[in-house]
């Protein structure tokens, strides 16, 4: 009797071994099913996206922005220039003053338009930079080793221009506006102030009186007015 009850005993132990095993299971079972729910439902912490800001500015720091993957602005898509009512003010404008053809101050400024969506520049800010640096002349070349319209230095900025393939060159319009544009993007951002970057492009940065960051403001103001005394006149005339 003693022996049986013994077994007994023993087999209960094991029974309830295998009952607190399973029970165990079940339990991990239930509790990675609930995680995954509730990790469905969006009530975990999860990683805050990367504001565009701080995005744009880890690519300033690390290394040269990629182009748009086509690199054609819509004027180029489909074969003619085609410019807004106050971009056709400005060209004309610009072409009276500068003696240069409206052809090809319409496409500079189709392309300074174009890097200016890109870099997240005002464009009137870089048609009055090239106003300052070229006069519009694509060909213009300094004793410094300026080039373009823009006047960058392309020992300078190696990298950018290697962007537009290993025979690019700055004497080429688009890629000279487009890596000016670049440049000054970059060194407004580094500066913390456009007349800071102005200055730091054109290698003045510790002038007091700011010369040249005055002097392509002061152009940036008188596109401006002109393209706001259009708007003007166009809103009056409807």
């Amino acid at each position: 009797m003693k022996k049986c009850l013994n077994i007994f005993k023993g087999a209960a132990a094991i029974a309830l071994h295998f009952a607190h095993g399973g029970l165990l299971a079940v339990g991990v079972m239930v509790s990675v099913f609930v995680c995954v729910r509730v990790a469905d439902a969006g009530l975990t912490p999860r990683m805050l996206p990367v504001l565009p800001e701080l995005s744009l500015l880890a690519n300033t720091e690390s290394g040269p922005e990629a182009l748009p993957a086509s690199f054609e602005t819509p004027a180029e898509h489909d074969g003619g220039v085609h410019l807004t009512a106050q971009q056709k003010q400005v060209v004309e404008n610009l072409s009276r003053r500068f003696r240069v053809a409206d052809a090809a101050v319409s496409q500079y400024v189709t392309y300074a338009y174009a890097a200016a969506e890109q870099y997240r520049i005002d464009p009137l800010l870089i048609i009055a930079l090239i106003s300052v640096e070229s006069a519009f002349n694509p060909t213009a070349e300094s004793i410094w080793g300026a080039q373009g319209l823009t006047q960058v230095i392309p020992r300078f900025h190696p990298e950018k221009l290697a962007l537009f393939g290993p025979s690019a060159s700055l004497l080429d319009p688009k890629v000279s506006i487009f890596v000016g544009a670049q440049v000054l993007r970059e060194y407004i951002r580094a500066t913390g102030s456009v007349e800071g970057g102005l200055q730091r492009y054109v290698g003045s940065i510790e002038d007091p009186d700011q010369i040249y960051s005055n002097k392509v403001l002061n152009e940036h103001r008188r596109l401006s007015a002109l393209v706001s005394a259009h708007t003007q006149t166009a809103e009056l005339a409807i």
